[in-house]
């Protein structure tokens, strides 16, 4: 058992320096690799519209995103997130309809050290529409499992103002809630229920909120 245990320990200890050494070298080395050495990467960057002027809305962009390539070194790109990374669309010369608009470096904000190499796709397409105001009648949903217990004994507001795409509201005059749903129990139940909005392009809706009564029958 001693022996072994000299024949270990000597070892352990023949060209220790040579040993430490090589540790060493080897720790500068993943050191440069990791902090000093460029990479690259893909990272998927959603698409920023600013300066559209008040009276237009964007009805639809596509992509609403793209693939954009970058490199830099590796200490500063371990780190980096898609919320550090921007691409700009500037709108104030835009007008009404459909727009092919292209992409190029100009449009994009990176940290400090951080190259852009290259973007797919380098084109968006955008469809932008009047902005109208309209007032629309309020149409409560219950949910059918209730029919037949419980009936809407009122609500509030019965209109609502909305703004929003011409498009998509001029031949809207009413705007259902969301299905009401709940465990209802009492003679009246009180809930608050949202606007559904879907198929809507809209700016501002107010109120966003129906406050409604049910009475059970």
């Amino acid at each position: 058992m001693k022996g072994k245990m000299k024949r270990f320990i000597s070892y352990i200890t023949k060209d220790i320096k040579l040993k430490i050494l090589s540790v060493i070298l080897a720790v500068l080395f993943w050191f440069a690799v990791s902090y000093t050495g460029d990479t690259k990467m893909n990272i998927s960057i959603p698409i920023s519209l600013i300066n559209l002027a008040k009276q237009y809305i964007v009805k639809n962009i596509d992509p609403d995103s793209v693939l954009l390539s970058i490199s830099g070194p590796v200490s500063i790109m371990k780190n980096l997130r898609a919320r550090d990374i921007k691409i700009v669309i500037d709108l104030s010369e835009a007008k009404e309809g459909r727009h092919t608009i292209n992409l190029s470096r100009e449009n994009i904000i990176l940290p400090n050290g951080i190259k852009p190499e290259d973007m797919k796709p380098d084109y968006i397409t955008l469809e932008i529409d009047d902005i109208i105001e309209k007032r629309l009648k309020t149409v409560v949903r219950l949910d059918k499992k209730w029919s037949g217990i419980y009936k809407v004994k009122s609500w509030s507001p019965q209109y609502i103002t909305i703004e929003g795409s011409r498009e998509s509201l001029k031949d809207r005059d009413t705007i259902e809630t969301n299905i009401i749903d709940s465990n209802f129990l009492s003679d009246e139940e009180e809930v608050d229920v949202g606007l559904d909005t879907r198929g809507l392009i809209i700016k501002k809706i107010r109120p966003e909120i129906v406050r409604v009564i049910l009475k059970r029958i």
